[in-house]
């Protein structure tokens, strides 16, 4: 069985399904009239209301137990739109041909992922510092009503109060799905993977925050002996948080209690998630968020081979769930986004993470963090090491507009130039890929081709272009434009 998610930018960030045999099936003669229950387990953004719908599905939610901000026997009133949300339910599947026919929530349960003051804000409100991690925005974050005029850049640096909600991915950057302000004292809350552990000092890092466990409740961890937590993932609660005086974005937090994250679910025989990889175990395994992925020759790729497998490409798993170890049969890698173009704007404050503007695609803003591999010509290993006028191809994820750059190669100077994306909108001859608007008004009908290479002409491309859709367009430089010479659909 394959579960579909409704194609919108969030839901591509990090969603999990897991579903389970619950009791005998159909086929063991206990379902009736070829339909089945299964249990089931999301976790995704809430995307509409009446009933729920988290990425997109639909789940009746009339005899649902709710948990919100860990405050049991909650009202779905308590939900909001971009809440990542776990859902235990009840389903009812056609047992020929595993389409789910009711989804019903048993247990809904949300938490923060970052509740704590935002420390800073870049100019153009796209990327905030909260409790040392990096929060990216993107245009399919949703900005709540409490924050003034939805406008991030009208905060108050180290009074505000932010509760986030997102998708970690990676060590102290996350996407957000939801922004909103609280009134009030914060209840410090933060989900991260752990690095630096010093079971003697009783600390460990995520992101650019120390976090000081001395004291807190540890009994959902392993043995903190040496450095045994480093890379779990973890949700931690914390009572103070003193921010770095130099104004860096750091800080030190101390918690009350330590937690591992986890799904919840250690056994199924049919198991989905997408999302990103965060972490390369070894040479057969990954991390997915905190699912571990074992794969095998016998696992089947589609969209790269295994060597593609690194932190930041966005994937699709299929297998099976044994002892919180996904057993993956198919592994679909997302990796479609590619630009090529100069540097024209870096923004960064750490030289590390920051955005980049591409010359002549500037509809498109490329977000760099931590885990993104920058290397090529000169040995550059860093974004400080780039400058405006470098000739580079960046490939990485889409969130509607905007891409989060899993690697950024600087080339020799060249003119040529690239941008391959989901498109967004095409009316013939305008077609919008990313955030970039392309008139293709000046290409003759051999110019327009299909994934072989085959020209199909203009009329046959624009029928089978639609939202969503990968495209590639090719060009050279112009002056200060860009001269299109190609557009090709790559599916």
């Amino acid at each position: 069985m394959r579960w579909r998610h409704a194609a919108s930018a969030v839901s591509l960030l990090w969603p999990l399904l897991v579903t389970t045999s619950c009791g005998p099936g159909a086929q063991e003669g206990g379902g009736i009239g070829g339909t089945g229950i299964v249990a089931g387990v999301s976790s995704g953004p809430v995307t509409g209301f009446g009933s729920v719908f988290v990425s997109g599905d639909e789940y009746d939610t009339a005899s649902t137990f709710f948990t919100v901000d860990r405050i049991a026997g909650a009202t779905q009133d308590q939900l909001k739109k971009g809440m990542i949300v776990l859902v235990e339910a009840t389903l009812l599947e056609n047992t020929d041909t595993k389409e789910i026919l009711e989804r019903t929530a048993d247990r809904i349960t949300y938490s923060d992922s970052i509740e704590g003051p935002v420390q800073q804000i870049d100019a153009a409100g796209k990327m905030l510092t909260v409790l040392g991690q990096t929060v990216l925005v993107t245009d399919a974050t949703i900005i709540d009503e409490a924050v003034p005029g939805r406008n991030l850049t009208q905060l108050r640096p180290n009074v505000d109060v932010l509760e986030i909600s997102g998708f970690v991915v990676g060590d102290g950057a996350l996407v957000a799905t939801l922004i909103d302000r609280k009134n009030g004292p914060p209840d410090y809350e933060l989900k991260g993977f752990v690095k630096n552990h010093d079971a003697g000092a009783e600390t460990f890092e995520i992101g650019n925050v120390t976090i000081d466990y001395a004291g807190a409740d540890i009994s959902m961890m392993p043995p903190p002996g040496g450095n045994a937590w480093n890379a779990l993932s973890v949700h931690l609660l914390g009572n103070t948080f003193l921010a770095d005086p130099s104004g860096e974005g750091g800080g030190r937090l101390h918690v009350s209690s330590v937690g591992q994250d986890s799904i919840g679910v250690q056994e199924s025989t049919r198991a989905e998630i997408e999302g990103f990889v965060t972490r390369v175990v070894d040479s057969s395994s990954f991390l997915v968020g905190q699912v571990r992925v074992q794969f095998d020759t016998h696992t089947v790729f589609e969209g790269g081979v295994s060597a593609d497998i690194s932190p930041g490409v966005r994937v699709e798993v299929d297998g099976v769930l044994t002892g919180e170890v996904l057993e993956a049969q198919r592994i679909e890698l997302n990796n479609g986004v590619k630009l090529e173009s100069n540097i024209s704007v870096i923004t960064s404050s750490d030289g590390i993470s920051g955005t980049l503007l591409l010359a002549g695609l500037f509809g498109t803003i490329i977000h760099v963090n931590s885990h993104t591999q920058v290397h090529g010509v000169g040995d550059v290993t860093s974004l400080n090491q780039l400058a405006a006028g470098d000739h580079v191809t960046v490939r990485g994820e889409s969130f509607g507009s905007e891409v989060l750059a899993t690697e950024i190669t600087r080339q020799s100077p060249s003119g040529n130039r690239a941008l391959q994306g989901p498109t967004v909108s095409s009316s013939d001859p305008l077609l919008t890929i990313l955030g970039t608007t392309i008139d293709t008004s000046a290409l003759p009908d051999s110019a327009f081709r299909r994934v072989d290479d085959a020209p199909i002409g203009r009329a046959t491309f624009f029928a089978s272009v639609s939202p969503g859709v990968i495209v590639e367009v090719e060009g050279l430089e112009s002056g200060d434009t860009i001269r299109w010479l190609e557009a090709e659909l790559q599916q």
